[in-house]
Formats: structure tokens, sequence, C-alpha cells
């Protein structure tokens, strides 16, 4: 297997890593600025919000998309009325 720097040219690296720093850098100038204007009391409210903001940025990030697999079951599909389903009267 090859590794990552022979395969791909060094300015390529380095513009990502730039990317990822800026992208870091400026969500937390954000975050800072609204946690600083923020009331103390209002915190509960915006800190959860906060949180969402930062997640859905964190989808730029090339580890933060998570797995790429469903975790969940598949829907089971539900019997109708007219086909036989079980009566709940």
């Amino acid at each position: 297997m090859t590794d990552l720097v022979s395969v791909v040219p060094a300015y390529v690296l380095l513009a990502a890593l730039a990317v990822i720093v800026v992208l870091l850098t400026v969500v937390a100038i954000v975050a800072r600025a609204v946690v600083a204007k923020a009331q103390p009391e209002d915190l509960q409210h915006i800190l959860p919000g906060l949180g969402q903001v930062l997640a859905a940025l964190a989808l730029f990030l090339p580890w933060g998309r998570g797995r790429r697999w469903p975790t969940a079951a598949p829907p089971v599909p539900v019997r109708s009325e007219r086909r036989g389903g079980r009566w709940r009267g």
C-alpha cells in the first residue's frame, strides 16, 4: 500500500490543512463571540443551538461524517387493515 504523501502532492496536503485550520479558527471566533454576547441566564438555551451549529460544521471535516453504513434496522412494513391486518377495536 502506498503512502498518502507519495500519492498526493505536498501542496494539496498543505492546502487541505490550511482550509481545516481556517475553518476551525472561524468556528472558534464565532462561538466565542456568541457566548460573550449572551446573557448568563440565556446560556442554557444558546449552548444546545451552538452545539448543533458546530455539529453541522463538523461535516466539512473528513473525519466528521461518521459511519457510512446504516446503524438502524430497516423499517418493518405495516400491514394495512384491508389486507388482513389485525383489527384493534
